[in-house]
């Protein structure tokens, strides 16, 4: 039994180096400030539409239209679509569009059958640009000045057909900060998304804070109407552009890019109703299979420690030391603050029941509410990308 509690406990050690430490340190390695400091200066500028969609965004949609007027990257428009939205989001749009001519407004008041409000918003605004390259963002990304020079410098010097960005997350509480931190390390870990430059299909990412993608390639692979039914638009466009090919990376943005991801705490794991059990093609068995995976390797370290001791425990506290250390990093990696440490169980516990309550709320209803809009599961099922 002993050796086989040294073997289990060294076992887990290892998954969590190889699963998580591994990726979070290429992250580290591969940030978007250290990389682009070997940019050399562009000799010439492609054409470039920043795409940004928002529905509801009143009070925070004019920091993020004039973090991106107040680019140095010369020819650039501005296409911004106010979706469907009941507060001031369409006013400021309109007022800035005056004020600044590289804003061309888009408003659309009803949303098409067959299609999701925020991906018919992407490709509606797509539609109507003849540039090099789209960038499309949400409304609530806040851009350094030079963040669109130099990650257009490093497609082109990488000769890239997609580029995605994580983005520094503004937190509020000290919790939210650990939840946030956290969803970062199951994402690396989920994804192994630091392989993304690997030619393989199975391997994509996508942030909807960030996502550049060279104009021909993405209309040569059907734009967003592959993928107009996919609550998670951002994943979803990735794994569409890497099918047909695309060279693809993705970078921690640092500075270069932040955004508030939720409000609060609590906002944190409601904000992942839409999202959690879709991230897991909304099958029953896989996100039972995925949390009970989870409550596996974040938890028996400590079952085990406090059951049983001596030397065939010690895999399981190299684990749990791993496991605190890697969480760290991440928040640090993603922009957050590493002193969340000891809070890695509290939050694992948090995100976890955010997808429990994703798949009852999803399956309760019988679909997904976003947007104010209802969509049924069964289409959800039916008509998302493989």
């Amino acid at each position: 039994m002993d050796q086989l509690l040294t073997i289990a406990g060294w076992s887990l050690c290892g998954l969590w180096c190889l699963c998580f430490l591994l990726p979070l340190s290429a992250h580290w390695w591969r940030r978007f400030p250290r990389l682009v400091r070997r940019n050399a200066p562009l000799d010439t500028f492609p054409t470039l539409t920043v795409v940004v969609t928002a529905k509801d965004e009143g009070g925070r949609i004019s920091d993020c239209l004039a973090s991106l007027l107040a680019s140095d990257y010369p020819h650039m428009t501005l296409i911004a679509v106010n979706d469907r939205s009941t507060d001031s989001t369409g006013d400021e749009i309109d007022r800035l569009a005056k004020l600044d001519p590289r804003v061309r407004p888009v408003h659309i008041e009803t949303l098409p059958p067959d299609w999701l409000g925020k991906n018919h918003a992407m490709w509606r605004g797509a539609a109507s640009c003849d540039s090099d390259w789209i960038l499309f963002t949400d409304g609530d990304v806040i851009f350094q000045e030079d963040t669109i020079r130099l990650a257009i410098g490093w497609s082109l010097k990488e000769r890239l057909d997609h580029l995605a960005m994580i983005p520094s997350m503004l937190t509020g509480s000290l919790f939210e900060t650990a939840l946030v931190s956290f969803f970062g390390l199951i994402f690396a870990g989920a994804t192994q998304s630091w392989l993304i430059r690997l030619p393989t299909r199975h391997i994509y990412a996508g942030v909807g804070a960030f996502n550049l993608v060279r104009r021909s390639f993405y209309e040569g692979a059907g734009g967003h109407v592959p993928i107009a039914y996919d609550v998670a638009d951002d994943l979803k466009l990735g794994q569409l552009l890497k099918r047909h090919g695309a060279r693809a990376d993705l970078l921690a943005a640092g500075n270069y890019l932040k955004v508030r991801w939720q409000q609060s705490a609590w906002s944190t794991i409601t904000g992942l109703e839409k999202n959690g059990f879709a991230g897991l093609n909304y099958s029953v068995p896989k996100t039972c299979w995925a949390i009970g995976t989870a409550a596996l390797l974040f938890y028996s370290p400590l079952v085990v420690l406090a059951t049983r001791e001596g030397p065939p425990t010690w895999g399981f506290a190299a684990t749990l030391a791993v496991a605190h250390f890697a969480y760290a990093s991440g928040a640090f990696v993603f922009g957050s603050r590493p002193w969340v440490l000891p809070l890695l169980l509290p939050a694992s516990l948090g995100i976890l029941f955010a997808f429990v309550r994703s798949m009852a709320i999803t399956l309760k209803q019988g679909g997904v509410r976003w947007r104010d809009t209802f969509y049924p599961l069964e289409e959800l099922r039916r008509r998302r990308y493989r």
